[in-house]
């Protein structure tokens, strides 16, 4: 395996935190001691990883300023327009010939997921908390470990669990994925969520492969709700973290 890298997918405006986290990037807002994202950055070099890149958008400047120069910045212009799908693909130059990491920028999470993903073989690897579902939660339908479809249209007495924004990738699985990523942005879908690709990709090749895990915590923190479960729960069971 090829050393990996990351990428951080983290150009949103985040409306729903607002005021919350109006004038920065929602990934600065505090849990515990830390910003949410010192807690990705933490577990990522935990398990050696120090190449890693954010996609950025709005408010930029703030990562430089809050970050500084350790890591690469990637700008995507269309942030406003555009969802996670559109932010990788504007990393495909610093992802090319390299297996690696993605991220979403607003989970908080145990090391634990990620170190489960990294040692998982699978072309394409997606840590998937196996749980009930809400209507909000990116649902996963599988067979076996293989990923049938992602989305969270799927309905709940179908629904596996959800994927948390936690996935490896190998070269090859990069290249495949990319390509669907271009046929949908030649199809003019632009704002569409990353597990659009997957799916499509699925449809040919079972190459996407699931890591369950059950008992560990884990947050998406895409509400002011959200927030207070990640400040006064996920992050006391976090304590190594504190």
């Amino acid at each position: 395996m090829n050393e990996l890298k990351a990428v951080i997918v983290a150009a949103g405006e985040s409306r729903r935190l607002q005021p919350l986290s109006k004038g920065f990037p929602k990934c600065f807002l505090k849990v515990g001691r830390h910003p949410l994202i010192i807690y990705s950055l933490e577990a990522l070099k935990n398990c050696g990883i120090d190449d890693i890149a954010f996609v950025v958008g709005y408010k930029k400047e703030y990562f430089t300023e809050k970050l500084g120069n350790d890591y690469k910045y990637i700008f995507n212009p269309f942030y406003s327009t555009t969802n996670n799908m559109v932010s990788l693909w504007f990393a495909k130059d610093f992802i090319s010939g390299s297996d690696f990491i993605y991220l979403h920028s607003d989970i908080l999470y145990h090391p634990k997921i990620l170190a489960m993903i990294i040692s998982d073989n699978s072309e394409i690897t997606l840590a998937v908390k196996e749980t009930n579902c809400d209507e909000e939660m990116m649902k996963v339908r599988v067979e076996g470990r293989d990923l049938i479809e992602s989305s969270k249209s799927i309905p709940l007495n179908e629904a596996f669990g959800e994927w948390v924004g936690i996935a490896k990738f190998t070269s090859t699985g990069w290249e495949k994925y990319l390509i669907k990523i271009e046929e949908l942005l030649s199809e003019g879908a632009f704002n569409v969520y990353d597990t659009a690709a997957m799916n499509r990709l699925v449809e040919k090749e079972k190459n996407i492969r699931i890591v369950p895990f059950k008992g560990l915590p884990f947050i998406e923190v895409d509400s002011p709700e959200d927030l207070k479960i990640a400040r006064d729960e996920v992050i006391t069971k976090l304590d190594f973290f504190m």
